[in-house]
């Protein structure tokens, strides 16, 4: 990406400058948002009164001077990877139903700024982005999935963000504060995420139940558990070993017979979240402790290995070979079957798993459900953010020119919401698969729990599959595994703090 010529620089930044609530040097994200709350609340109300098109929308470019950069701004992107998350983030890709919204967006920006909007999709973002740092990079900004970028930080191959803070103007809302309040240490930022992320939506864990099952048991309505705060583990457990089933012919429970729980062991992880608990958490001075290992965290875990040892319950991994062998995908696929077939009374998914039920909508009724809590005595639902897939923005430190990338992710990002979120928000995920207006406020309030884990952020020593390995097997090894491990976590983390605060 060729420089800014000084005067065309010198202009835009003034403008800027001028709109932007600056996030300052003082603090942690916390304290920074404080100190700009005045900047900030100024920001927003220019935003919200924002020109508006002849369609009578506010243009969310309006805060953004019009450019004639006239220069391509190309984007390293993620590739499928083998696992169905690759980016349709930044460029139209293949036929799905949100492309038509991404180039929307992209007409948008590049209208705005005078450029070209380009992609690279790689199949090894590791590999690219240290050669980047060594030679002139054919990328201006990458788009990496979170867990391969962060512990890419402390090699030193990325901008860090609040230095353009005169540009991007984090306070807003189409840039994620959770994130940034988790990926933020010692007043730095190298990567961070906002509403043009449409994988941080699909890796959202939640679950899908069947009506069907549900009336012909005469069990519970789900709904009326989870508004009444008496949506929990234990609830869960039981109504699900109420109706496993050996309906097949069978002897023995397989994923062929009526399970009253499809779980994937990922979604141990989102039982141990969902109750409260975190694997690290910073503390008030910003500083990220170790926090996977209390009083209460041991009778959580000792609840997800109940869960996973009972004999009723089908965890999705065991029978995967099984599966796939019969003709299905994977275990996933075999589980959503079952509940799509009313075979199964409960299935733990992603958001993106409900595209995949719009095959079953003629022959399944189901709804919807957040990850249940620990014990009714909690305050709050917790949906996990399982970041494996979870997309965020990184400017390499090859790029010559970051304060162009940060205009451009400052563009990409306030143009996403009224195009790419509420289009997948709305109408794909809303309007065209889930089946009842309770659903719908499911999702809303599910998307309005989500919370990261900056533990499994940066999955200092493995951390983040800790409780999963602790729970898969004869015996539950919480308390042995962490006494072996817990010096090694906090000398990895350890290792990332030091390189925050330098």
């Amino acid at each position: 990406m060729r420089i800014i010529r000084a005067i065309s620089f010198f202009i835009v930044l003034c403008m800027v400058i001028g709109i932007f609530a600056s996030c300052g040097k003082g603090g942690d994200v916390e304290s920074k948002a404080a100190e700009s709350k005045a900047e900030s609340s100024e920001a927003e109300e220019t935003s919200e009164t924002s020109v508006e098109s002849s369609e009578g929308q506010k243009d969310p470019l309006a805060h953004i001077p019009n450019q004639s950069l006239g220069i391509t701004v190309t984007f390293l992107v993620e590739n499928q990877n083998g696992g169905g998350y690759g980016s349709r983030e930044i460029m139209p890709y293949e036929d799905t139903a949100i492309s038509p919204y991404v180039e929307e967006r992209n007409n948008m920006v590049e209208e705005k700024l005078g450029i070209t909007i380009k992609e690279i999709r790689t199949d090894n973002m590791a590999n690219d982005l240290r050669a980047a740092a060594l030679s002139t990079a054919d990328f201006d900004i990458a788009i990496p999935y979170m867990t391969t970028a962060g512990p890419l930080i402390q090699e030193g191959l990325f901008y860090d963000l609040y230095e353009f803070s005169h540009i991007i103007n984090f306070n807003a809302s189409y840039w994620d504060q959770n994130a940034e309040n988790s990926l933020s240490m010692g007043n730095k930022l190298y990567m961070t995420t906002g509403d043009f992320s449409i994988l941080t939506m699909d890796v959202t864990h939640c679950m899908l139940f069947n009506r069907t099952i549900i009336a012909s048991n005469n069990l519970e309505n789900p709904y009326e558990l989870v508004n009444s705060g008496n949506w929990t583990m234990d609830k869960m457990l039981s109504m699900a070993k109420e109706v496993t089933a050996d309906t097949d012919g069978v002897p023995g429970i397989t994923y062929d017979d009526t399970v009253g729980l499809f779980i994937n062991r990922n979604y141990s992880n989102s039982l141990f979240i969902g109750s409260g608990e975190s694997f690290a958490k910073k503390n008030a001075e910003g500083v990220p402790e170790l926090t996977v290992y209390n009083t209460n965290s041991v009778g959580v875990v000792d609840k997800i290995f109940e869960i996973f040892s009972d004999s009723k319950i089908l965890v999705d991994e065991v029978f995967n070979d099984d599966a796939i062998a019969a003709g299905y995908t994977n275990c996933y696929w075999a589980a959503r079957h079952a509940l799509g077939t009313n075979r199964a009374l409960f299935v733990t998914i992603s958001l993106s798993d409900i595209l995949n039920m719009s095959d079953y909508t003629d022959t399944c009724d189901f709804g919807l459900l957040v990850t249940p809590k620990y014990t009714v005595e909690q305050d709050n639902y917790y949906s996990y953010i399982s970041i494996i897939f979870a997309t965020g923005c990184v400017i390499p430190v090859s790029n010559e020119d970051p304060e162009t990338a940060a205009l451009v992710l400052e563009a990409l990002a306030a143009a996403s919401t009224s195009t790419v979120k509420v289009n997948y928000y709305e109408r794909v995920l809303k309007l065209q698969k889930i089946q009842d207006e309770e659903s719908e406020k499911m999702l809303d309030f599910i998307f309005d729990n989500r919370v990261y884990d900056i533990g499994a952020l940066y999955n200092w020593n493995t951390l983040r599959d800790f409780v999963s390995s602790c729970v898969i097997g004869t015996s539950n090894t919480f308390t042995s595994n962490y006494d072996s491990q817990k010096n090694i976590f906090i000398e990895a983390m350890q290792t990332t703090i030091d390189y925050f605060s330098e």
